[in-house]
């Protein structure tokens, strides 16, 4: 099963866009003849965007990368503004055009979320013909959900349950769980909301989960900073919600 394509998606604030393409310049030029889009994608182009705490995320494909094109990107990157030093965060990757499709299998949410979260720069809309098969996508779905349970574990084992750590590792969930729930409702052949809550709630539906436990660290990230007692109560709950909807997930038939 494939997921039909699709257009471009989100939009890209005028100086987010110049900026970007200021910063890549050295990039591109770099690139040469094998250069073939320049895209931003991912959550600089959905709601609620954060540009003091969140990546904006570059994607520069070309049509082959020898060593020596590789050499070459790697000191115009050397160049490139530091973070500390450019108006947003800007983090690139470069993939290869000719591989694009043969790569979509293997990792099924990031080319998902390439495709459905993207806005041409600069170039030709490659991505526009990528096709994404579906029948690993409940595999990095379970491996995604698992990687980040045992996370969360380990985080509060290494800081050794100290204060502060439980509501810090909430918050740092939400930034985390947004895309995997987007991709979760996918699994299911559902639509998926944008609003955080929204989406939350509607994987929980899906999953037969609690959806107050699931959405805790959504709400973490929009509130204040509750008393300890509190933090370890909603952190623990959460754990417990996560780890069910890990259960519903490997239950559910392979695509």
């Amino acid at each position: 099963m494939n997921l039909p394509t699709a257009a471009p998606t989100g939009s890209v604030p005028e100086d987010l866009a110049a900026a970007a393409r200021a910063w890549a310049r050295g990039l591109v030029d770099a690139a040469g003849p094998a250069f073939r889009a320049l895209y931003v994608y991912g959550s600089a182009l959905g709601p609620g965007f954060d540009r003091q705490s969140s990546d904006v995320n570059l994607l520069l494909v070309v049509d082959a990368l020898p060593f020596a094109r590789l050499d070459a990107l790697a000191n115009a990157a050397a160049a490139l503004p530091r973070p500390e030093e450019a108006p947003y965060r800007l983090a690139p990757l470069v993939l290869i055009a000719g591989t694009l499709n043969d790569s979509a299998d293997v990792f099924p949410i990031d080319f998902l979320d390439l495709q459905h979260r993207r806005a041409l720069l600069q170039g030709t809309d490659v991505l526009a013909a990528l096709q994404v098969p579906l029948v690993n996508l409940r595999h990095q779905c379970e491996y995604e959900l698992r990687s980040r349970f045992i996370g969360l574990r380990q985080a509060f084992l290494r800081a050794g349950g100290a204060a502060g750590a439980a509501h810090g590792l909430l918050v740092r969930a939400a930034g985390e769980s947004g895309s995997l729930f987007r991709h979760l409702l996918t699994l299911r052949g559902l639509p998926y909301p944008e609003d955080p809550a929204a989406l939350a709630k509607a994987v929980a539906d899906a999953y037969g989960v609690d959806p107050a436990g699931l959405g805790l660290p959504f709400s973490a990230r929009a509130g204040a900073v509750p008393d300890e007692a509190t933090a370890r109560r909603r952190f623990a709950t959460y754990l417990e919600a996560l780890e069910l909807l890990i259960r519903a997930v490997d239950a559910h038939p392979t695509l």
